[in-house]
């Protein structure tokens, strides 16, 4: 019996330094672990913070607007569009100043693009159209919230203000 006790454990020990060399060495895991990092809740872009615009602005420099949305959910928000541009998907919400918009809009942006849990029980913050962002930006008094990542909206966020 000792000889198969000693056997079975040479056996896990060997499968236990398998598995952690396979863990600990591998470059591939590392890259996944370096690629996939926590959201920085201060990241979002927040810009132009005199300037009051429409949606109508929005669509002046390329953006297409779609359909409005219902802003009941949205606490102070004046009008909600859903709209493309550069093939991605992009909301645009309309306050009264960025003041209201950082107050009442940033953390429902936080929690529609991942970058904040909602509370429990929050209700809103998130269309029927859309149901992830990945990125917002604050320009003035608008929240635009971009499909996939920031860059892809640049050039909008850039062309708005001039």
């Amino acid at each position: 019996m000792s000889k198969f006790r000693y056997f079975l454990l040479i056996v896990v020990l060997a499968g236990i330094s398998l598995f952690a060399a396979a863990c600990g060495s591998s470059s591939s895991v590392e890259s996944v672990a370096e690629s996939v990092d926590e959201p920085d809740i201060d990241a979002a872009q927040i810009k132009l913070p005199d300037a009051v615009f429409t949606a109508e602005d929005v669509a002046a420099v390329g953006w297409k607007k779609s359909k409005e949305l219902s802003p009941e959910t949205l606490p102070g928000v004046t009008s909600v569009w859903y709209g493309f541009y550069a093939q991605r998907d992009v909301e645009v919400r309309v306050y009264e100043s960025q003041a209201s918009a950082i107050s009442s809009g940033q953390e429902i942006a936080d929690v529609a693009t991942g970058r904040r849990k909602p509370a429990p029980f929050a209700s809103g913050g998130i269309s029927s159209t859309r149901t992830s962002y990945s990125t917002y930006a604050i320009v003035g008094n608008l929240i635009l919230l971009c499909e996939i990542k920031i860059e892809d909206c640049q050039s909008l966020l850039d062309a708005i203000g001039q």
